[in-house]
C-alpha cells in the first residue's frame, strides 16, 4: 500500500510562491489570442491572463483593447489562446468528473495531455520554491498559494485517461495497454511491464505512442 500511495505522489506536483500584490489581475497587460466558440468559430482578439486556478473557470476576452470584455466559462468555449497558453474545455470536476473546465494543454499529438490545478494550501509569505517529482513539471502560480497539478490524457478528442485515477494506478498494465491498443508493438511491452514501460513511465510511453503516429 505504501508503494500505491508513492506511486500515486508522483502525480501530483505542489510548489510554493511568494506573495505579490492582491490586484495582480487587475494590472496586468492584455495579451493577443483567441476563443473557440462551441459551434467551430474562432474570433481573434486580446485576453487577460488570470492566475492558474481562474484560468480555469473563466477566460475574458476583448475583440479590442478598447472594447467591452466578455467573460465566457468553459461550457460556453471549445477553446481559448492567451500567448503560448493553449485551453481546451473538458469534463473533469465534481462527483462525477463530468462538470467542465478549461484544462492548459502541456503535450501536443494523437494522445494529449492536459494540466488541472487544485489549491491546496495557503502559503503566503513564503520565500519562492519549486520541485519536480519523477518526470512531471508543473507551471509556477503567483500568487501566494500551494497548488497541486494533475494530467489529463485524451486520444482523438474524446477517449479520457486520468493519470491520478485509482483505475490507472492499481491496474496500470491492463488500462494502459489497452488505452494504446492501436500501436499493438508498444501495447504488448506494457502488458508484459518490460523495464521502461510501468507506471512511472507514463510520460515517456505517451510521447512514444505520439512519435509512432507521426510517422
Amino acid at each position: 500500500m505504501k508503494k500505491l500511495l508513492l506511486i500515486f505522489a508522483f502525480f501530483i506536483s505542489g510548489l510554493g510562491f511568494s506573495q505579490i500584490e492582491d490586484n495582480w489581475e487587475e494590472k496586468s497587460e492584455l495579451l493577443p489570442g483567441y476563443v473557440i466558440t462551441n459551434d467551430g468559430q474562432k474570433i481573434e482578439g486580446y485576453l487577460k491572463r488570470f492566475l492558474k486556478i481562474k484560468s480555469q473557470r473563466k477566460v475574458q476576452f476583448f475583440q479590442t483593447k478598447d472594447s467591452k470584455a466578455v467573460t465566457y466559462k468553459p461550457k460556453e468555449l471549445k477553446a481559448y489562446k492567451i500567448a503560448a497558453d493553449y485551453y481546451e474545455s473538458h469534463p473533469y470536476e465534481g462527483l462525477t468528473g463530468k462538470t467542465k473546465v478549461f484544462l492548459l494543454q502541456t503535450l501536443v499529438g494523437k494522445i494529449n495531455l492536459f494540466e488541472y490545478y487544485i489549491r491546496v494550501e495557503e502559503n503566503r509569505g513564503k520565500e519562492m520554491s519549486l520541485y519536480k517529482k519523477g518526470n512531471t513539471e508543473v507551471s509556477l502560480d503567483f500568487n501566494g498559494t500551494k497548488i497541486q497539478t494533475e494530467v489529463l490524457a485524451v486520444k482523438d478528442g474524446n477517449a479520457y485517461l486520468k493519470f491520478a485515477s485509482p483505475k490507472l494506478l492499481f491496474k496500470f498494465k491492463s488500462v494502459m495497454s489497452k488505452y494504446v491498443s492501436d500501436f499493438p508493438a508498444l501495447s504488448k511491452k506494457i502488458k508484459k511491464k518490460q523495464k521502461g514501460y510501468r507506471i512511472l513511465s507514463v510520460l515517456a510511453i505517451v510521447k512514444e505512442y505520439n512519435a509512432h503516429f507521426e510517422n
